[in-house]
């Protein structure tokens, strides 16, 4: 994705044919990260639906009107939470 910097949280990328480790950063906006799960999942940005898990009962999509400038830091991300 980029290198990492002091306030990257690793977070767990799942879709339906892959899984793995990506450092997310906060400042970045739901718009850039769908560019940057593109290569991964093989899902085009308008595609994508995300949905930011925390522990077995908690889900929050993570959208927004303006995808382009809503930064990602305004979900409640934690180490180790799941983006579907």
């Amino acid at each position: 994705m980029s290198m990492q910097t002091a306030g990257d949280i690793p977070l767990q990328v799942t879709s339906e044919n892959s899984s793995s480790e990506r450092r997310i950063t906060p400042s970045w906006t739901i718009g850039q990260l769908k560019a940057k799960l593109e290569p991964v999942t093989g899902i085009p940005p308008l595609s994508q639906k995300l949905v930011l898990k925390l522990g077995s009962q908690q889900s929050v999509p993570m959208e927004a009107a303006d995808e382009e400038n809503t930064q990602l830091g305004v979900f409640p991300l934690a180490p180790y939470a799941e983006i579907h």
